[in-house]
């Protein structure tokens, strides 16, 4: 005899609500058991998967919280319990501002949105500010695609995310509308999109100065992205001058300074070598020659197409036709031209040390510290010969590494050891070497990995940035 199975009722809503508050009043005692645990006996590869699980239970616990919030936003919770609006109720502690709450709650609705990268976000797959820059992408795409085209291009930056920091994935739309949708903008279009662009970045250019606070003062602002580049790369040029002559000189105590007071200090240089200009003086401090200016990549086609040229500066930001030209004619650009492939020229010269326009080079191959994973910026990277000069290796592009002080240590070939026989043998170390793409990868010593197998980046950071196919952009 056969029975009607008893459909069970879901749970109401007081008890679902108790439950959800049971669980993560749970997750709370146990993260207060895991602060509280003795860690002095952990290995060193412990100590590393913990970092990896406490980053992932706090992606998803950000995401989860914008999640949280965009419901209750949605159901007017604050208001009908609180009386009052939940960016208000979110910043009642102090602990942030009206602002910052204001933001927490933007993203949520943002999430809430586009289910697909909501649940890549609560899953933890993504982290919210990946999912803040897909957003920003998104909405940057052509109001006249069909919804294929936009779930493709969903999908398509959702692929890029698993490897791809927030800040590349912001300056992905073209990179996926020219693949969802190559038809939906020309060259004509795209210049004239930029030039709306240039013309917006030019209305919001300002400079502000706040108060005097124990003798410091803030300030802030907005310049148009070439001539931000500029500031910065003058800046950031006599920084490095600064940071190098201390090195030189074993000065500690500038040693000590942060790359920020390093920052601060430079423009303060500026301003100092300006004014001396200006009265007619001597300059007290030199600013190096070429330091404001900036690297634009672009085609062997787009240099010779003056109308539409299409270029890149070297964190991925399209530039009109209209301020290449400007760029061009003020001598503020340094072209770097791309062939098949996305490869640069070989401009190396016969130097010991790397010239200015072969760092640029380097840069745009690598990055910045060319061992996979490490993040330092080009500016705080030794250029590495592979075959050191004293035994003949040339200061070019096929012999040169960029790596930042620690795996410069870590490369460095050490001089052989005496074995138990007597006789020199090489130390067991990383190697770096430049693969058939012209790339740098790196092998591990066998005591790390037995196999000795090698270790590289995806693509060169040009290609990534510019992505040249046989199509064309």
């Amino acid at each position: 005899m056969s029975t009607t199975p008893t459909l069970q009722a879901p749970p109401a809503p007081a008890a679902y609500g108790r439950g959800i508050t049971h669980e993560l009043a749970e997750v709370l005692e146990r993260l207060e058991t895991v602060r509280k645990v003795d860690r002095s006996p952990a290995s060193d590869e412990e100590r590393l998967a913990w970092i990896e699980q406490i980053r992932a239970v706090q992606r998803r616990a950000d995401a989860l919280t914008a999640v949280l919030i965009a419901e209750a936003d949605e159901a007017n919770s604050a208001m009908k319990a609180r009386h009052t609006h939940l960016s208000d109720w979110l910043a009642r502690s102090g602990q942030e501002t009206p602002r910052q709450a204001a933001g927490v709650l933007w993203t949520g609705r943002e999430l809430e949105r586009r289910p697909q990268v909501r649940d890549a976000t609560t899953s933890g797959r993504i982290t919210v500010q990946q999912a803040k820059a897909i957003g920003d992408a998104l909405n940057a795409l052509p109001t006249g695609l069909d919804a294929a085209q936009r779930r493709r291009a969903e999908d398509l930056i959702l692929a890029q995310a698993d490897h791809t920091p927030a800040e590349k994935l912001r300056g992905m739309t073209q990179t996926i509308l020219r693949q969802v949708a190559p038809e939906a903008e020309n060259a004509a279009q795209r210049a004239e999109r930029l030039a709306a662009r240039d013309v917006r970045a030019y209305q919001r250019r300002a400079l502000r100065f706040g108060p005097e606070v124990d003798g410091s003062m803030d300030f802030s602002g907005n310049l148009p992205v070439a001539d931000g580049r500029r500031l910065q790369r003058m800046v950031q040029t006599v920084a490095d001058r600064a940071y190098r002559a201390a090195k030189d000189n074993a000065d500690r105590q500038s040693l000590l300074q942060t790359p920020q007071q390093r920052l601060a200090d430079a423009l303060v240089t500026v301003v100092t070598a300006a004014e001396a200009v200006e009265r007619g003086e001597s300059v007290p401090v030199s600013i190096p020659a070429g330091a404001a200016q900036i690297s634009v990549l672009m085609s062997a086609t787009d240099l010779l197409d003056r109308a539409s040229a299409r270029g890149l500066l070297a964190d991925g930001t399209e530039l009109s036709p209209g301020e290449l030209r400007r760029l061009a004619c003020s001598a503020n650009l340094i072209p770097v031209v791309l062939g098949t492939g996305s490869t640069i020229l070989d401009l190396g010269r016969t130097h010991r040390l790397a010239p200015l326009h072969l760092r640029h080079a380097l840069g745009l191959r690598d990055g910045g510290c060319a061992f996979p994973g490490c993040t330092a910026p080009i500016w705080h990277c030794d250029a590495h010969h592979i075959v050191p000069w004293q035994e003949g290796g040339p200061t070019d592009l096929g012999n040169l590494v960029p790596l930042c002080r620690v795996h410069h240590t870590l490369i460095e070939p050490a001089p052989p050891v005496r074995g138990a026989d007597g006789g020199l043998e090489p130390v067991d170390q990383w190697t770096v070497r430049i693969d058939g793409r012209g790339l740098p990868e790196f092998t591990p010593p066998a005591a790390l990995d037995p196999t000795r197998s090698p270790i590289r980046r995806t693509a060169a950071h040009a290609e990534l940035l510019f992505e040249i196919d046989a199509a064309g952009p």
